[in-house]
């Protein structure tokens, strides 16, 4: 029987919410929804949250099973208290004027945050805070560093291609990231429709990917410099499907905030085929943003432990190409899900 994977939480937004209750869902083996039942020899019930950190006071003090329902998030399962309260987490980046309002602001020092760590013991901390607090996500990389737990940055935070990886190596451990890729969000359905058109052959043009939200992150990302920063990870990881280049845009336009958790992003794609007769696709894709990004976390919570467990650190970029947007080393969807498959499932 496969030992627990202890894990570490931070940021108690709408992906933990979903996290936790997927957690408490598949505690039992239970599989419906599941993407992979094994990764790496463990099941979803081998994952076990032992520590969670925040900034939102309104947060902070209370059982996790609690708090992951303040603010706005989405209900799917009743999860029992946990036994693991919410510590007060790091802040080294300044609040978005836009989010001032919405969260009142409790913050720790490195030390404190570290002292918890020591405590908890993760063999994994998953960093799910705000996009834009790079400070924060650094220290909250270099306390999980010296707690000894690998490192899984969801966040657009530039941490897996910094000099920071190859301390976690250094120290048998790993440092993945980085900005997560839903399992059928906006980004990995774009990658995937751009492939299955270079593969019928037919030339990409033209494309772009608008998307609406109403979660705290959807909010976050209106400032114009966030908005960029993100556009350019989009963009990028969108262009790398096609052996050729072609135009292309792809982002967050708007908040709704009756929306809550939901996500709806509008794509349009623009290609040519024989005697370069057009094939246009114009297509609308609703999903719930904490949800569709938990398949690929509990993969990855799986493989980072896998990894550590069996001394296979070279499977560093395997697992980064597979979740993240802005990977160390880019691949095409389809290439970086084979890799992933063969290296932890089979």
């Amino acid at each position: 029987m496969a030992e627990k994977i202890t894990t570490a939480i931070i940021g108690v937004g709408n992906l933990a919410s979903a996290f936790v209750q997927g957690v408490s869902l598949y505690n039992n083996d239970k599989h419906d929804g599941l993407w992979h039942d094994v990764v790496g020899g463990y099941r979803a019930s081998d994952i076990d949250i032992v520590s969670a950190l925040d900034i939102d006071a309104n947060k902070v003090g209370m059982d996790l099973a609690r708090s992951i329902f303040k603010g706005r998030t989405r209900k799917y399962v009743n999860v029992s208290d946990l036994g693991v309260e919410v510590k007060t987490g790091i802040l080294e980046d300044d609040v978005p004027a836009h989010l001032r309002d919405v969260i009142k602001v409790k913050s720790d020092g490195y030390e404190s945050v570290l002292k918890e760590l020591k405590k908890t013991r993760p063999d994994v901390v998953v960093n799910l805070i705000s996009s834009a607090m790079d400070k924060s996500s650094k220290r909250y990389a270099q306390c999980a560093l010296e707690a000894n737990a690998s490192f899984i940055n969801a966040t657009p935070a530039q941490l897996a291609k910094s000099d920071l990886s190859s301390k976690f190596l250094n120290s048998k451990l790993l440092l993945v990231g980085d900005d997560l890729m839903s399992q059928f969000g906006g980004t990995a359905f774009h990658k995937g429709m751009i492939d299955f058109m270079v593969q019928r052959g037919v030339k990409v043009k033209k494309s772009y990917q608008l998307d609406v939200g109403g979660s705290v992150e959807t909010l976050n990302t209106l400032d114009e410099k966030i908005k960029a920063m993100k556009r350019s990870i989009k963009t990028s990881t969108i262009n790398s499907e096609a052996p050729y280049d072609f135009e292309s845009a792809a982002g967050t336009t708007e908040y709704a905030d009756f929306l809550s958790d939901s996500r709806v992003s509008y794509y349009w794609m623009y290609s040519e085929g024989f005697l370069n007769s057009p094939a246009v696709i114009d297509i609308t894709l609703r999903t719930n943003d904490g949800a569709n990004a938990c398949n690929v976390l509990f993969d990855l919570i799986r493989a980072v432990k896998y990894c550590k467990e069996n001394d296979k650190m070279s499977l560093s970029d395997t697992i980064c190409a597979y979740g993240f947007k802005s990977p160390p080393k880019t691949s095409k969807i389809r290439d970086s899900y084979a890799d992933f498959v063969n290296a932890f499932t089979n």
